[in-house]
């Protein structure tokens, strides 16, 4: 899945597209890196390359919204907690399939938040500046997702 990030701005434009895909190959090496050795520091400088590659080809791309975001955001979530969870010490509690059962639904969770939340802010982006009841909800919409997610990790820290 790191691999189809980092290759996500191949067929772009000659500047942002090769800087982007430059970006994703050092983020996939810092990635893999990670990985091999259990090296937090280079999974962090890995998983934050991939996020400036994707940075990048918004920053350079078209002025038109690009209707792959909520699925780039997905895809990148997804990836890093696998990453992380791969490299974390392994804990007894991890055998019982009930507890991995458990923290795979709570990515997929946070996985389709953050595709929802993609969604919020391309709709957002795409609707004209007029304003309007529309813009109105997704704003509203919007806040209230922010601040559903911040109680739930704010929540998870504490009681987890």
């Amino acid at each position: 899945m790191g691999a189809a990030l980092a290759l996500s701005s191949v067929g772009q434009g000659w500047l942002d597209g090769w800087l982007a895909v430059g970006l994703g190959a050092l983020g996939l090496a810092g990635l893999a890196v990670g990985l091999v050795f259990r090296w937090s520091a280079a999974l962090a400088f890995g998983i934050a390359l991939l996020g400036a590659e994707q940075a990048v080809r918004l920053a350079a791309g078209p002025r038109q919204a690009d209707p792959w975001i909520p699925l780039y955001a997905i895809a990148f979530l997804f990836t890093a907690e696998l990453a992380w969870w791969s490299i974390e010490p392994r804990v007894a509690a991890w055998a019982e399939s009930e507890v991995a059962g458990w923290r795979l639904v709570t990515i997929g969770l946070a996985c389709a938040g953050a595709g929802l939340l993609g969604a919020l802010v391309l709709l957002a982006a795409g609707t004209p500046v007029g304003g309007g009841i529309g813009l109105e909800l997704v704003g509203v919409v919007a806040a209230t997702a922010a601040v559903v997610v911040v109680a739930v990790v704010a929540r998870s820290r504490r009681f987890g």
